[in-house]
């Protein structure tokens, strides 16, 4: 008996793991939603050019637009436009887009709009980067106060990373002397990561100018320099203005390198607007349309995947178990009897069609109609097979009479009774006629009243929402309710109703 319990333990415990991995899987690495109301952010970020076509001019507009899977998920990317064409190429590790037009007139508007989000975002290796490159020649003046700027830089750092910040640092001294001549008076971020470019090419050390966009709400926003590295295995990033090193996590990387955003042939006038939004959108809901679009997420390996009306079959069935392990506790630790375990759930069903009133309502009368006529039948005599037939016709025409009834007074809950379970009905009316007979009248309602109330907190529970979404979703809960049915096939302790029996033995 003890190698049976500890078998018993065993099982219960790997079913037990198996389902909580497999929920721990989904929502750790799949990233699965815990709710169903679960929003996550969605930034829409939008980019307006606009210029003026020069008069039988050939027209090509070219402009970087974001790499995908640079940390955030694409939902959607727009480009529009008025009777131009089109492209979309990689040219050094960027992505361009190429708007063209044989001949256009005055003021020319195009749009480019990109719907991203972090969720389900798959994480990157990073793809390896130079570690070498050759330093420029340098002459007279410049090459002195670059030298005189590496000198202290090299004694102050240990590797590659304090190196940069090192430069970074220095060069951001405006009152220094050789930050002066290197910067020939201009001070702007874009000329001061040239020089720290410099001061890093002299030391043989690859660098390369990224352009982010800062994901806030904002109307106008104008891309934002910063400079990364590789140190052999992997991408670090910088500011050239403060030396921060790390890239937030609210920064989208736009475009690298030295070219400018836009680039205009046959136009003049440019301008260009950055604006970022945020909405929010349900996990779900994202997740449903990565899959339209054929990506990777959660639902293809999911009953999401599903038709629609499986989907609706099998959330009702997926609760089904739910419903069997309350109507277990019920009756192994609170000791309500009731007929049997699985006959509450199958009425627990029944009440979505009817609601709960109604159908406690239309159980109850059915089934005492139904008990009187099984009296009557018992009275004749009658053998089971015939008894259970004509209890059964009887159901039946019971149902037809008060969907009639429903229907003439305008009650369309008097329509789904005809959706209850009869031969359900008919099993109930003969098991409660039977306890009746061997344990007496006040026994068979005491158990019809059990199996009402379980069904009733079976329905209120095989409805719950929240719980119907997280058990369709994360089927290894079902797992985990097994694993607690093995452990309560051997509980032998003390029901709650046999407590209240033997109060009277205590008190003695």
């Amino acid at each position: 008996m003890g190698s049976v319990k500890l078998q018993a333990r065993i099982l219960a415990v790997f079913l037990l793991l198996l389902g909580g991995g497999s929920i721990a899987y989904q929502v750790l690495v799949q990233k699965v939603p815990l709710a169903q109301d679960e929003k996550d952010p969605v930034w829409v970020v939008d980019a307006q050019v606009s210029f003026t076509a020069r008069a039988n001019k050939p027209i090509k507009v070219r402009m970087f637009v974001p790499p995908q899977g640079a940390g955030y998920t694409t939902l959607n990317e727009s480009f529009i436009s008025n009777n131009y064409g089109v492209n979309v190429n990689v040219e050094k590790g960027n992505r361009q887009v190429t708007w063209s037009a044989r001949r256009a007139e005055g003021n020319q508007y195009l749009y480019y709009r990109l719907m991203l989000t972090p969720r389900f975002a798959e994480t990157r290796e990073n793809e390896p980067g130079p570690q070498f490159r050759p330093a420029p020649v340098l002459d007279g003046a410049e090459k002195l106060a670059a030298e005189a700027l590496l000198q202290p830089i090299r004694q102050h750092s240990a590797d590659v990373e304090t190196f940069i910040g090192e430069t970074i640092k220095r060069v951001n001294e405006l009152e220094n002397d050789n930050v002066q001549l290197l910067l020939g008076g201009d001070v702007s971020p874009e000329n001061r990561a040239q020089v720290v470019d410099l001061l890093l090419a002299m030391s043989h050390i690859p660098a390369q100018p990224v352009h982010t966009l800062r994901l806030v709400e904002s109307q106008e926003q104008q891309p934002e320099l910063w400079l990364r590295t590789y140190n052999g295995k992997r991408w670090l990033y910088f500011n050239p203005l403060d030396g921060q090193q790390g890239l937030p996590d609210d920064r989208l990387v736009w475009w690298s390198g030295s070219e400018s955003l836009l680039n205009i042939e046959g136009g003049r006038s440019a301008n260009m607007t950055l604006s970022v939004h945020r909405n929010e959108m349900s996990a779900l809901q994202l997740a449903r349309s990565l899959r339209l679009q054929d990506a990777s997420s959660f639902i293809d390996f999911s009953l999401y995947e599903l038709p629609l009306p499986s989907q609706q079959l099998f959330r009702i069935l997926m609760m089904i178990p739910v419903g069997v392990l309350l109507v277990l506790l019920i009756r192994s630790l609170v000791g309500m009897e009731t007929l049997g375990t699985f006959t509450p759930v199958l009425i627990a069903l029944a009440f979505r069609e009817t609601q709960v009133i109604w159908g406690v309502l239309l159980f109850t009368f059915i089934t005492a109609i139904g008990l009187s006529v099984r009296s009557y039948l018992e009275h004749l005599k009658l053998q089971l097979l015939a008894r259970l037939s004509i209890v059964l016709t009887f159901v039946v025409i019971l149902m037809a009479v008060i969907s009639l009834l429903g229907y003439k007074l305008g009650m369309s809950s008097g329509l789904s009774v005809a959706l209850f379970p009869m031969v359900i009905l008919t099993m109930v009316i003969e098991r409660v006629s039977i306890v009746w007979e061997e344990r007496g009248g006040s026994q068979s309602l005491k158990v019809a009243l059990g199996t009402l109330v379980a069904a009733v907190l079976c329905h209120l529970l095989m409805v719950w929402q929240p719980l119907v979404y997280f058990v369709f979703t994360f089927p290894g809960v079902l797992l985990c309710l097994a694993a607690v049915m093995v452990l309560m096939g051997h509980y032998r302790g003390y029901r709650l109703t046999e407590l209240m029996r033997f109060r009277a033995m205590v008190e003695r």
